[in-house]
């Protein structure tokens, strides 16, 4: 019989992991000042909408943790990958400007189109994002299931089945065989904030690099306010 990680253990598992969460928290901060840069253009507005979001899923997504809500983790989880799709999508795009304003002014970007000719559908990105992350496209369908009601909802519920005995929990703390669970979804989750910051730092290099060849030094300090 496989042993059950305990609560404790769980705790002392997990303080590793919110430690790596604290640290990128501080890393997105960073991030959207360098997108920001000197100058400032709409697709900057894109980015660091795209940044403060990641920065307020950590905050839940930690406090999901420490509660051992694992419906709300799964979910926080699929939100950061969504994070990603919509940061991957302006790269691939044959109109950049045209996704940026769809997202700004709320509307559904599948109707646009990649450099292919492809429609930006979620399926759509979730494939190209596998190009680039093996591991994409099959944790986001895990993750999907804490989205949408699914096979999910039904195995947290189910306690035991035998002895032609069905035992059922609502509302009950998680039991401490998901703690595994738990920690699982926060490496994933860490994971794909790195892949997040990738694309995120090309926005930042991009920007440095305008700002270089746009402004010379007088400007840039014509442009500081005290």
């Amino acid at each position: 019989m496989m042993r059950i990680m305990t609560n404790n253990e769980y705790s002392f598992e997990l303080a590793t992991r919110i430690k790596q969460l604290d640290l990128l928290r501080k890393e997105a901060i960073s991030l959207s000042a360098g997108i920001i840069g000197q100058t400032l253009f709409k697709e900057e507005f894109y980015f660091c909408a795209s940044v403060d979001r990641c920065v307020h899923l950590v905050d839940g997504f930690v406090s999901m943790l420490k509660d051992r809500n694992l419906t709300c983790v799964g979910v926080l989880l699929r939100m950061q990958m969504d994070n990603c799709m919509r940061s991957y999508a302006p790269f691939i795009a044959q109109d950049k400007d045209a996704v940026i304003d769809c997202i700004i002014s709320g509307k559904q970007i599948n109707k646009e189109k990649d450099k292919c000719g492809k429609q930006l559908s979620d399926s759509y990105l979730k494939k190209q994002m596998a190009k680039i992350d093996p591991v994409f496209e099959q944790v986001y369908n895990k993750a999907s299931g804490y989205v949408h009601m699914s096979e999910k909802a039904f195995y947290q519920t189910l306690v035991k089945c035998e002895n032609y005995s069905i035992e059922f929990q609502v509302g009950c703390e998680l039991p401490e065989k998901c703690n595994p669970f738990l920690l699982e979804a926060a490496d994933a989750f860490i994971h794909f904030i790195h892949l997040h910051f990738v694309m995120l730092n090309e926005v930042s290099e991009s920007k440095k690099r305008y700002d270089d060849s746009h402004l010379d030094e007088n400007e840039i300090g014509s442009q500081h306010v005290d």
